[in-house]
């Protein structure tokens, strides 16, 4: 039986540019990106990481040129964050392995582009999956709301989520289809479908660092987590479980959402061909991965938000009152007592306006027969 990295190690310079949408600027440009690509398929297969290397999305790059790309974005962690406790693991059974996709707690893999917004695909993740614990409701949410509006982070130059745990208490937060993502800073907007209402995020818990503290925390909900992922094994992951050779200084935002044993699934925001469907397996000794983690508490009772007003009908325009006729004419109508006979002429002079139920129609507006009327009258006036 052919092995599906036998399969991908044979993939020619063509059939990758098609398969992953590739097209360059000139044949030099190609020409280049192909001596790369073959390059990067020298280590294809079984990795020393543990992990099994093959083609990506980032197959065409160095690993200088990968390192250098603006698709993490984490911040380091402030000191003294505002939280309500830590999540400590205190000896109770766990089970042995946990996965909150099969439990409808994760929503699909998503794709950050080339926006340093790692933290806030870390947070909505986060976010998802408390909601749906606390009220069975799982709400794709808006990661653009927290790039525009989460003013404590810095948008597409990186963030960090307990910065955005920290907004996310004091306002509703948006759905994904309402306050869709663009990849670059915007402004923030306050029009939105609600996905979680104001009031529900109370707050955050950090996890103590121990592969067991994720492991438990990983019982009660998806948790939010840091990583490095920087290196090569990251840049051409398509399978296995990294086991060495991804450090620990901290730069890209993910979302655990599971664990068999020590091995931590994560859902990664580089898009569903990269890795397996968008995931990763990490042993939970490797990347940092127990170093930075926390999640959202949710009051699943706060109410929803309210529904949208709907808008009162405008009033129709008040119709405007001038003499439209010659002074003789106004002062005819008023004296020989034809003002209810004006219909839709609009005439102050006579405290009537053009508003048939209120002056009468008995002749069209400006008619010659009530005109000839009127200046028939006003002849034998004279």
């Amino acid at each position: 039986m052919i092995s599906a990295v036998a399969v991908a190690s044979g993939m020619e310079w063509a059939e990758y540019k098609q398969q992953f949408g590739k097209t360059y600027n000139g044949e030099s440009e190609d020409a280049k990106r192909a001596a790369v690509f073959e390059e990067n398929k020298k280590l294809w297969g079984k990795h020393e990481s543990g992990a099994i290397l093959g083609a990506t999305i980032f197959s065409d790059l160095t690993a200088e040129e990968f390192a250098q790309m603006p698709i993490r974005g984490l911040q380091p962690k402030g000191v003294g964050l505002p939280k309500v406790g830590v999540h400590e693991y205190n000896g109770e059974t766990l089970a042995a392995s946990v996965d909150w996709t099969t439990k409808g707690a994760v929503t699909p893999v998503k794709d950050q582009g080339q926006c340093g917004s790692c933290w806030a695909f870390s947070t909505t993740g986060g976010l998802e999956g408390s909601y749906q614990v606390a009220t069975g409701n799982l709400v794709s949410l808006s990661e653009q709301q927290f790039v525009d509006c989460s003013k404590q982070n810095s948008g597409c130059n990186g963030g960090l989520m307990d910065y955005a745990f920290e907004f996310a208490e004091g306002t509703a937060i948006a759905t994904e289809s309402s306050y869709a993502y663009t990849a670059r800073d915007g402004t923030c907007k306050t029009s939105f479908t609600t996905g979680i209402p104001q009031g529900a995020v109370t707050g955050y818990k950090d996890v103590s660092n121990s592969a067991s503290a994720l492991q438990s925390a990983l019982n009660t909900n998806p948790v939010s987590v840091a990583i490095q992922a920087d290196q090569s094994v990251f840049q051409q992951y398509t399978g296995g479980v990294i086991t060495s050779g991804c450090g620990t200084s901290l730069d890209h935002g993910v979302l655990a959402v599971g664990y068999d044993g020590t091995t931590i699934k994560v859902k990664n925001s580089w898009g569903s061909s990269w890795g397996v469907g968008g995931y990763v397996s990490i042993d939970a000794s490797q990347c940092g991965i127990t170093t930075a983690a926390s999640y959202p508490t949710i009051d699943g009772s706060a109410p929803p938000a309210p529904p949208s007003p709907t808008p009162s009908p405008t009033p129709s325009p008040s119709p405007s009152c001038s003499d439209t006729e010659d002074a003789g004419y106004c002062e005819a109508v008023l004296d020989l007592g034809f003002c209810s006979d004006i219909g839709y002429d609009c005439l102050a002079t006579c405290g009537c306006c053009d508003d048939p139920s209120a002056c009468g129609t008995p002749y069209a507006a400006g008619s010659a027969e009530f005109r000839t009327k009127v200046l028939a009258a006003i002849t034998v006036q004279v």
